[in-house]
């Protein structure tokens, strides 16, 4: 695997993993999705990088959907 490609993975893994604490309180399981849908691209779909990294962003429309699909916290002050 070329070094390139385990950069990327990395990078990914913690951009999500980020995400993850700003939006949810915990980045592990964004950061173990976006490395498991690399495994998956690589291994299963043969992809190359620049098809992982659509994965990627179709991770991050996926999920900023459904953030505003949810209902806003109600109660508070």
């Amino acid at each position: 695997m070329p070094y390139f490609t385990i950069l990327l993975v990395i990078c990914c893994a913690v951009f999500y993993y980020r995400v993850g604490e700003a939006e949810y309180g915990g980045g592990e399981l964004l950061a173990l999705i976006s490395v498991v849908l690399w495994v998956i691209g690589i291994f299963l779909f043969k992809f190359g990088w620049l098809g992982n990294l659509l994965l990627q962003v179709a991770l991050f429309f996926g999920l900023s959907i459904w953030n505003m699909s949810r209902k806003p916290p109600t109660g508070g002050t």
